[in-house]
C-alpha cells in the first residue's frame, strides 16, 4: 500500500508540474488552445493512468503474471477513450488549433512513460519462479 502510494504521489507531482509548464509555455507563446481544453486532457490521463495502475497491481496481487498485458489493454482503451472524448466529437479547440496534436500527445506520453516506469518497477520486484 505504502508503494503504490508512493507512485501515485509520483503521478500527481509529475502531471501537476508538466501541466504548468505546459501551460505556462502556451500562455507565454500566445498559442490559441483553451486552458480548460488542457486541464481536461491532463485530467482524464491522470484517472485513466490511475485505473490503469489499479488493473496492473490487482494483476499483480492476483499472481497471474499477465501485468504486460494488462497495461497493453490499458494503453489501447486510453488511446480509445481520448479519441472518442476530443477527436472524434470534433472539438472545435482541438480542430481550430494547429499545434492541437502536440498539446494532446504531451499528457498522453507524460503518463503513459510513468506506467512504464512504474511498470517495470513493479516487475522488477516480482519474486522469480523457480521451477
Amino acid at each position: 500500500m505504502k508503494q503504490s502510494l508512493w507512485h501515485l504521489g509520483q503521478l500527481l507531482i509529475l502531471v501537476l508540474v508538466i501541466g504548468s509548464l505546459h501551460l505556462a509555455t502556451i500562455t507565454l507563446l500566445n498559442y490559441d488552445f483553451p486552458d480548460a481544453t488542457l486541464f481536461q486532457l491532463y485530467a482524464v490521463n491522470f484517472i485513466m493512468a490511475i485505473f490503469g495502475y489499479a488493473m496492473i497491481r490487482l494483476a499483480y496481487w492476483l499472481k497471474s503474471q499477465v501485468e504486460g498485458f494488462v497495461f497493453l489493454l490499458g494503453s489501447f482503451i486510453k488511446f480509445g477513450v481520448l479519441y472518442g472524448l476530443f477527436f472524434a466529437n470534433e472539438t472545435p479547440a482541438i480542430h481550430e488549433s494547429q499545434q492541437a496534436f502536440l498539446h494532446l500527445f504531451v499528457p498522453y506520453a507524460i503518463c503513459l512513460i510513468w506506467e512504464i516506469t512504474t511498470l517495470a518497477k513493479i516487475l522488477n520486484q516480482a519474486p522469480k519462479n523457480s521451477e
